[in-house]
């Protein structure tokens, strides 16, 4: 989720979106540079991301502000998550495009795909097999 919060931060993803998506957005990089005051290293972290958002490393800086300012702060990371569930289904892919997102614990199998053509299949080793 930090990951996907980071992106959309740092490429505006609010553009383009319904009037009900931007207000998401909005409300999600408030909440962002609130928890960011007094953090110069965060602060600097989204600003760099912004300013090249195709640029791995300010991404995954920006990536570990958030987690770390979740982590100091219970209240925040709840606010995150709450305003991330509002916007998620915003970020919808159109023209033919896709937007896969899963979000919470995830105890088993995942499958993240479009097109598929063929079977999915997982397997498990059985109990006998070292």
């Amino acid at each position: 989720m930090v990951t996907a919060i980071a992106v959309a931060l740092a490429t505006k993803a609010a553009e383009g979106l319904s009037e009900g998506g931007r207000a998401a957005f909005e409300a999600l990089a408030r909440l962002v540079q609130r928890a960011f005051q007094g953090r110069a290293s965060a602060q600097a972290a989204l600003t760099g991301a912004e300013a090249d958002p195709a640029d791995e490393t300010r991404i995954e800086e920006l990536q570990q502000a958030l987690a770390q300012t979740a982590a100091e702060d219970p209240a925040f990371e709840t606010d995150l998550r709450g305003l991330w569930r509002e916007l998620a289904p915003h970020l919808t892919a159109s023209d033919g495009a896709v937007a896969n997102n899963v979000s919470g614990t995830v105890e088993g199998n995942v499958v993240q795909a479009r097109d598929v053509h063929g079977g999915i299949s997982f397997s498990t080793p059985s109990r006998d097999e070292p």
